[in-house]
């Protein structure tokens, strides 16, 4: 059999309700791994919420963060590629969250940093094991190097804003209230095709799968696009294939042997 490049979402695909990988998921990927296929992680965590799953990232050959915005080499880290907000739209969005009192999440690598804590961002904190520093201006931001940002508490009328203001930036959900907001034309798909060429990968032997909207573009364009049994409606529409199994129940399994193994 021909290596294939599988590209998984993490949170609702690849991990199950704990947001980690199951016993059999991960044999599963080490066996397809083994048999000479490349994974790869495609996902919107930033590094920052990356950090109670570090451990099982290895378990693929890469990780495309920030909604496909930033690559690393799973191995060690390294970064391969990563595309950055342009500084003055960063600038321009954090002084008019500032000046209006709207919550913002600002991230750069492992610095993050927020101007209002809220009970939400406390659960989160919680969840993640680290807390971001509270900034009340711009210097206290990297706001020259954003990766991206995070709007939650305000995510309306952030997104609006960023309309009206008229910067380069996607606000994408990433959860029902979560959007994150990248440099503009960033994607799953974008950053997968980048890693494709990179691997010298054609397009038909790319297969990903997804339960999210921020999963349909990736789905659309790979050779085979598969939705899992858990996945929105037009996700599944999008798909070439739907599993029979939701991610608490070992989808990544089902497909790594029908198409891998």
């Amino acid at each position: 059999m021909l290596p294939y490049l599988l590209a998984l979402d993490l949170d609702y695909t690849a991990c199950d309700r704990t947001r980690h990988l199951s016993q059999r998921t991960r044999q599963a990927l080490t066996a397809a791994r083994a048999a000479g296929h490349t994974i790869c992680f495609a996902t919107g965590r930033r590094d920052i919420d990356m950090y109670p799953f570090w451990g099982e990232s290895t378990y693929a050959d890469y990780l495309l963060l920030n909604n496909g915005g930033k690559l690393l080499r799973a191995a060690d880290r390294k970064v391969l590629f990563n595309q950055c907000i342009d500084p003055a739209a960063s600038k321009v969005l954090i002084e008019h969250c500032l000046a209006h009192g709207y919550q913002l999440h600002v991230v750069s690598g492992e610095r993050w940093v927020v101007n209002r804590w809220s009970e939400g961002l406390t659960e989160y904190v919680e969840h993640l094991g680290i807390a971001p520093v509270l900034y009340t201006k711009l210097e206290e931001t990297p706001w020259e190097q954003v990766e991206g940002f995070m709007a939650t508490e305000d995510l309306g009328p952030v997104c609006a804003a960023v309309e009206a203001l008229r910067l380069p930036m996607n606000c994408t959900p990433a959860e029902d209230q979560c959007v994150d907001l990248m440099a503009l034309g960033i994607s799953k798909w974008g950053g997968l095709k980048r890693l494709s060429e990179r691997l010298g990968v054609p397009r038909e032997r790319i297969i990903a799968a997804g339960d999210y909207n921020n999963d349909i573009e990736m789905i659309q364009n790979a050779g085979i696009g598969v939705a899992v049994a858990n996945a929105l409606p037009e996700v599944k529409a999008a798909a070439d294939y739907v599993t029979q199994r939701d991610n608490d129940h070992d989808a990544v399994v089902e497909i790594v042997e029908k198409f891998l193994l």
